[in-house]
């Protein structure tokens, strides 16, 4: 959720050109807290996570939008239905982010760190990023990294798929989520969670109607259930809509189940007052 001044000046950017002609007119809509959780109430969705910024709140709202404390309000507000995660914005600021990690961990409904790659250009496994990485490994917070290629016209290599075997690597205790489904590399990334136990991958801002046979067939197999998150970027993809293409997926009702909400209610157990 974003504020409307902050959705129309980013939708307004040319480099964003691509993405707002791929994901249409939704992704300029700004909800307010009443129509996000109608959405979610229509869509049959229990749970969602709000992602905002990780820098400090009065760097947030002079850039238009909501901070992370802003959400964490929100979650104290609707018990159970609001979970926040923070996306780095400046990785030329490590000390400062791994400062704010800290800070949000101290709030039982924050769940996940996000680092988005496409944004400040830098490859995921920039040593920029490793400070992050090290606070959330410490203090059991997820993380999810965006791979694949990106909508916008920015280079896509910062987001290669191949960066996140350092990143597994160097912090095996770290759960990662590979975001924005991952495409073109889905094969890859397949053989890299049958590798990294650790690792898996939702398909934000990615409908399901266009997932891979490969991938439909792994997250329905003994040893695929339960790696695949749903995500619908809410609202770049409305809630309802993605959801009901998920709903569509020819898995059975196992996988369907894990891949709706039995996978991220482990992963993100500490925001939802239960044991993993």
């Amino acid at each position: 959720m974003m504020s409307a001044d902050f959705a129309e000046k980013w939708t307004a950017k040319e480099e964003q050109r691509t993405a707002v002609q791929l994901f249409g007119p939704d992704l300029a809509k700004s909800p307010n807290v009443e129509s996000l959780i109608a959405a979610m109430d229509e869509a049959g969705v229990a749970t969602g996570i709000l992602t905002a910024g990780l820098s400090d709140p009065s760097r947030t709202k002079r850039r238009g939008a909501p901070s992370a404390e802003d959400f964490l309000s929100l979650a104290e507000q609707y018990p159970g239905r609001i979970l926040v995660s923070a996306a780095v914005d400046r990785a030329t600021k490590p000390s400062a982010n791994v400062s704010r990690l800290r800070e949000l961990a101290q709030h039982p409904a924050f769940v996940l760190a996000r680092v988005t790659p496409l944004v400040e250009q830098f490859e995921l496994n920039h040593r920029l990023y490793y400070p992050v990485y090290a606070t959330a490994e410490e203090l059991g917070i997820p993380v999810a990294i965006n791979v694949g290629i990106p909508g916008p016209q920015v280079r896509s290599r910062c987001q290669d798929p191949v960066l996140l075997e350092d990143v597994l690597i160097d912090f095996p205790k770290l759960t990662v989520i590979g975001a924005h489904m991952g495409h073109p590399y889905e094969e890859l990334l397949i053989q890299y969670m049958l590798k990294w136990p650790q690792l898996h991958l939702m398909n934000s801002a990615y409908l399901a109607t266009y997932m891979s046979p490969s991938i439909i067939k792994f997250m329905d197999s003994s040893r695929g259930r339960g790696r695949l998150l749903f995500a619908s970027d809410h609202p770049v993809i409305p809630a309802k809509k993605a959801l009901d293409a998920a709903r569509a997926l020819p898995i059975s009702e196992e996988g369907m189940a894990e891949f709706l909400g039995g996978a991220a209610s482990r992963i993100f157990a500490r925001g939802l007052g239960t044991s993993s």
